[in-house]
């Protein structure tokens, strides 16, 4: 096998880690596309019942959504590395901690749902601990997001118009975490126009990844 360029696999990874993540979001019991129920998220028994009624699909997404995001952060690391010495560095390099931290925490929350859609974990305080974990964690990707991004709009080899869209997108996204712990019942929908939010982003990793696999 010879050996791999690690600027094409970081490409790779920018292209298909947001893919696998989005496709997960969206398609995961009681989410964005309400595949087995829209549960109140302030009523943790309901959204434990829908996660048990579709337990395939809870620990298929749950073990998706992290392999996604840790495959993002990886194409992310080697991108914001690859700008040192140049515009936009500090920026980028400042806002990569805050996605790493999120990441994990995404994974922490994945993790629970995997254990209520296996059946192991049935105390109503694994779905108040998703909820609570997963509000942080999207306001640090919202940071981290904002700041990569806009670090990348003053690269004049990446298209600043939409790089300027992303951080506009994860900047809403950072707002919405911010509007959920105080409406908590508005989070189906909050968690929609996230999702939006989280299609743009996706967009300019790809066509990043796709610039870095042409070299």
């Amino acid at each position: 096998m010879g050996t791999l360029d690690a600027k094409k696999m970081a490409g790779y990874c920018l292209m298909l880690g947001p893919i696998i993540a989005l496709i997960a979001y969206f398609i995961q019991p009681g989410g964005v596309l309400g595949i087995g129920g829209t549960p109140d998220p302030t009523n943790s028994a309901e959204v434990m019942k829908v996660i048990s009624d579709n337990s395939a699909l809870g620990i298929i997404t749950s073990l998706l959504v992290p392999i996604g995001l840790i495959t993002l952060i990886s194409g992310l690391m080697y991108f914001v590395q690859s700008m040192e010495g140049g515009n936009g560095y500090a920026m980028a390099r400042t806002g990569l901690p805050f996605a790493f931290v999120a990441v994990i925490g995404w994974t922490i929350a994945s993790g629970f749902t995997a254990g209520v859609a296996s059946g192991v974990a049935t105390s109503e305080a694994m779905a108040q601990a998703f909820f609570g974990i997963n509000i942080p964690a999207t306001a640090l990707f919202g940071v981290g997001g904002v700041f990569i991004a806009l670090g990348a709009s003053t690269r004049e080899e990446l298209n600043s118009t939409l790089s300027l869209g992303a951080a506009l997108a994860a900047t809403v996204v950072f707002i919405t975490a911010f509007i959920v712990p105080f409406a908590p019942d508005q989070a189906n929908t909050i968690n929609i126009a996230t999702g939006l939010c989280f299609i743009i982003y996706t967009i300019w990793s790809i066509i990043i990844g796709r610039g870095m696999i042409r070299g």
